[in-house]
């Protein structure tokens, strides 16, 4: 193990107490930023150690020159000279890549730009299926930091409000204060809770390539609130949220790969949804219902449309995630996606991670 960034293993350890030494000069390094950097750093080359702190670690341009200062007195290497940006636009002729000339005609206003586009900004483009057992990992940590915004509903509990219905009891209390004249009228209103996600993921054969991606989404999901849920289909349905509880990420997906016994299997997507529906509709009952399949159904599509039906009468929104729609020539002629059309709410494509932070942002425009 060596202790600075030309070394081949810059040690755990070593990193952390760089991250501390960041936050004892004033950054705002949390254990989140260097559990980033540390993956950073284990994934990119040891030369790149700079630039795998400064994407992680720093979090405003004006925190550079004490991460720079910081950088160069734990590891004894000053920081690599990086290209800045002119104050005012170059001049160029238009078309030419030659020097600066600023009395020829034609010539047009550049502004130069600096593109330091990160191994985490290239993830998140990154298709799924693309993706090397290294970057899934990495891709792990970029998930957990996804917040899904689900629509909020009004719970039969209430709560103190300025406007609203009458709380009698209350007046009536406060009365008492002025002779039993209610001067000091109490008011109370419903209050409002995030609506429960139900998750459905295919990991049939056909899903290989995208499965443990969106496994680690939904254990990411489950973060949020526990009253979530998740379940995994290929031939049959197994409900994963107990499996996926542990905080340790790579435990929760052993024991969701050692509980179903179907991965890679065929998709019967219509006959999975109606065990869901004869057992447990009450789970979906006002929830926003998540499936994320090819729609390669292989059992009866009349089955599956039926389903598809009682479900979008139970849940507040069906959003359909489809990894094919990543192809803008894509269309839904399977016949378990044409049937299922009618019924979905939001159909998009969630191959990347760039996709699934928008559907955060569709959730909270619902």
């Amino acid at each position: 193990m060596t202790d600075g960034p030309g070394g081949s293993d810059p040690g755990a350890e070593r990193l952390v107490a760089f991250g501390r030494a960041l936050r004892a000069a004033g950054l705002a390094v949390g254990t989140g930023r260097i559990n980033d950097f540390c993956r950073a750093a284990a994934l990119l080359e040891p030369e790149d150690l700079y630039w795998a702190g400064r994407g992680t670690l720093v979090g405003r341009r004006e925190e550079i020159p004490v991460y720079n200062r910081v950088y160069a007195a734990f590891f004894g290497q000053e920081a690599p000279a990086t290209v800045e940006v002119p104050a005012k636009p170059t001049r160029v002729r238009a078309g030419s890549h030659g020097d600066p000339d600023p009395g020829s005609a034609g010539e047009q206003d550049v502004q130069p730009e600096l593109l330091l586009a990160s191994t985490i900004e290239r993830l998140k483009e990154k298709s799924f299926a693309r993706c090397t057992p290294e970057e899934l990992t990495l891709l792990t940590a970029l998930m957990e930091k996804i917040r899904l915004a689900v629509p909020q509903r009004r719970s039969r509990r209430r709560q103190r409000a300025r406007s609203g219905s009458p709380d009698l009891r209350r007046t009536i209390r406060r009365s008492f204060r002025t002779g039993g004249d209610p001067v000091e009228r109490s008011w109370r209103k419903r209050r409002k809770r995030r609506r429960r996600l139900v998750l459905f993921l295919d990991v049939s054969g056909s899903m290989a390539a995208y499965s443990r991606a969106l496994l680690v989404f939904a254990y990411a999901a489950l973060r949020a609130d526990p009253r979530w849920e998740a379940y995994c289909f290929g031939t049959r349905l197994t409900r994963l949220t107990r499996v996926l509880g542990p905080t340790n990420p790579d435990a929760a997906l052993e024991q969701a790969a050692a509980e179903v016994f179907d991965w890679d299997g065929g998709t019967r997507i219509g006959e999975s949804l109606k065990s869901f529906l004869d057992s447990q509709a009450e789970v979906a009952r006002g929830a926003v219902v998540l499936i994320c399949s090819d729609g390669l159904e292989v059992g009866d599509p009349s089955l599956l449309e039926a389903q598809m039906a009682r479900l979008s009468r139970l849940a507040y929104r069906v959003i359909w995630l489809n990894p094919l729609k990543e192809d803008p020539a894509y269309e839904p002629l399977a016949r378990g996606m044409a049937a299922s059309l009618p019924y979905i709410d939001l159909f998009v494509s969630g191959h990347n991670l760039a996709s699934l932070e928008s559907l955060s942002d569709d959730l909270a425009r619902m």
